[in-house]
């Protein structure tokens, strides 16, 4: 009788542990991942959703990128950084896989286009500076006293004038260094007008014909770009009768020459790039600061490793300067001195959905993430 007794104490034990299991244990680490990527994967739509083997590669990469958005959510707070890092639609792929991807599209001075040696910031991994980020050296590298202007309007945003066009996807078309000046010449012209009539461009057009040294959806230079268009008298036409309307089928190389087809020189912009800059503000950003209020929008080369996760908010730490870092080409359309923490407003070319609805807020008088090391600032004829 006692053993069997004991055999029903054993049984009801298992069966209570058992039942327990359910309501005591939280989801694992790894459902949980899961979980966010099955997410991850229908919100981006993403091809390899009914590919078992790439699906676990990718999955793999994604709980990584989840380790890493955690840690720079951390060192955020530690540091009251603003800035907000999480689950972008680059957070399947490897760091060498995003900046081969989306980062080696800005070529410079002296460095060869497609098919040459490897440039430098292409060598450059996020794992590698890990170490760096845990102290303060990139903190301290940049604070500097800025000097601003008496005279100029706290808030500057081009965008509430109705002269900016809509975000850009450059998708896998190494394109920011076309997109980024044509944005900037098509907010310019619209400045120009007395009636503000905003007319999008067709930065496709400028992509395909764009020669000296120009490579294309291969690369390009900002600055070759804006000497190019000011030498051809290049007048860029409308978006909306663009031939070339797919990135994807932009070739690399072209036969293009600068006059447009007449059915296309309808709707040609009446402006041309007559001169422009292409300097070192990194002790002077008042001076981009008073262009942005006076003048409009401006070009500038960046270093956006560091964006790979980014959400909102603005970016105060984590951003290196070097000027051979730079791998990337934006426009900036504004800034806000009142904000608790100073900033410029960064117009991106990686589609609405990144960032903040595609901009990227950057702190002013850092030069955090180079953003003053190579400025174009435009002037139209």
């Amino acid at each position: 009788m006692t053993e069997v007794i004991e055999m029903l104490m054993i049984i009801l034990i298992v069966t209570l542990c058992f039942l327990m299991i359910p309501f005591s244990r939280k989801p694992s680490e790894v459902l949980e991942a899961r979980r966010k990527f099955d997410i991850f994967v229908r919100l981006y739509e993403k091809p390899y959703r009914y590919d078992v083997r790439e699906y676990d590669y990718r999955f793999q990469i994604f709980r990584t990128s989840l380790g890493k958005i955690r840690l720079l959510n951390e060192r955020a707070q530690l540091v009251n950084d603003s800035a907000l890092y999480g689950v972008t639609q680059y957070a399947d792929l490897s760091d060498r896989e995003f900046i081969g991807q989306h980062l080696a599209d800005l070529l410079r001075e002296g460095e060869p286009g497609a098919g040459g040696t490897t440039r430098s910031y292409q060598k450059y991994v996020i794992d590698s500076r890990s170490a760096e980020m845990k102290n303060d050296i990139i903190f301290s590298r940049a604070k500097r006293d800025l000097k601003l202007p008496s005279n100029l309007p706290l808030t500057v945003d081009w965008r509430n004038q109705g002269v900016i066009t809509p975000v850009k996807n450059q998708g896998s078309c190494g394109a920011c260094w076309a997109i980024s000046v044509v944005d900037t010449i098509a907010a310019l012209a619209a400045i120009k007008r007395t009636d503000r009539k905003l007319t999008d461009l067709c930065h496709e057009r400028v992509v395909e014909c764009a020669a000296n040294g120009n490579a294309g959806c291969d690369g390009g230079d900002t600055c070759r770009l804006l000497q190019w268009l000011a030498d051809e008298n290049f007048r860029i036409g409308s978006a909306e009768m663009c031939p070339e309307r797919n990135m994807a089928t932009v070739p690399s190389t072209s036969n293009c020459t600068s006059t447009p087809p007449p059915a296309f020189a309808a709707g040609t912009n009446p402006s041309h790039v007559k001169q422009f800059t292409c300097q070192r503000y990194e002790n002077e950003e008042h001076l981009m600061l008073h262009h942005l209020a006076t003048k409009g929008p401006i070009v500038a080369a960046v270093n956006a490793i560091s964006w790979k996760y980014y959400l909102g908010g603005v970016i105060q730490y984590h951003c290196e300067s070097g000027y051979e870092l730079l791998n990337h080409a934006v426009a900036i359309v504004g800034y806000e001195l009142n904000a608790t923490v100073p900033h410029y407003i960064v117009k991106n070319s990686w589609g609405a959905r990144f960032g903040d609805h595609g901009y990227v807020k950057i702190a002013i008088g850092k030069n955090l993430c180079g953003i003053a090391n190579r400025v174009s600032f435009i002037e139209l004829a």
